[in-house]
């Protein structure tokens, strides 16, 4: 207990550096990216504010496309020894570019924006976050009975493990594909709500 205990914090270390890590680049920036950056991000809170009309069905597919990419990749590079290494950078990505992304809205729209950053996060992109960091846990243990297996000649049940592995990613995905629908689907509600802070 104590064993795994010790690899869920390493795992939420990571994401903690990553996130703070984000939000500080997210204050380096050169002038010309930040300029770029902010107007995407006003760009994004001004449809929303002025009932700009949404491609609901495209979003839910990229949304989708974005969340799976992620959860395949830490899952198939779970599948060999490397991804000990690169699950947990991908883990640290993702945090980065989640503390970035609050930075940047924060910076631009101040106090208004942690209200409008909390409404962007939660539930959906938070729900992403921890799916990862347990797809990457889980990863992170097929790797290691693969390691113990080459390495230290240890006698695994791959067939068990297999099929544990494959039902993890069904059910992750199923969490992941409703996690899309709350993003594209309400998450910009609640933001509409608030639109009244960037004004």
């Amino acid at each position: 207990m104590a064993k795994i205990k010790k690899k869920y914090l390493f795992l939420i270390i990571i994401i903690i550096i990553g996130f703070i890590m984000g939000i500080i680049f997210s204050n380096i920036l050169n002038v010309e990216d930040s300029k770029l950056v902010t107007s995407k991000i006003k760009d994004y809170f001004n449809n929303l504010a002025n009932d700009t009309p949404i491609n609901y069905f495209q979003n839910l597919i990229d949304s989708i496309k974005n969340n799976l990419l992620y959860l395949s990749v830490i899952w198939i590079l779970g599948l060999s020894v490397i991804g000990l290494l690169f699950n947990n950078f991908i883990l640290f990505f993702k945090s980065f570019i989640l503390g970035f992304s609050i930075g940047s809205i924060i910076n631009i729209y101040f106090y208004s924006g942690i209200v409008l950053s909390f409404f962007y996060v939660f539930p959906s992109i938070l729900i992403n976050l921890f799916i990862l960091m347990m797809m990457t846990s889980y990863a992170n243990n097929f790797s290691m009975s693969i390691f113990n297996c080459i390495f230290r000649k240890k006698n695994i049940k791959f067939s068990i493990l297999i099929r544990q592995y494959v039902k993890i990613l069904g059910i992750f995905t199923v969490i992941l594909i409703i996690s899309s629908v709350i993003e594209v689907f309400i998450m910009p509600f609640f933001l509409k709500l608030f639109s009244f802070l960037i004004k």
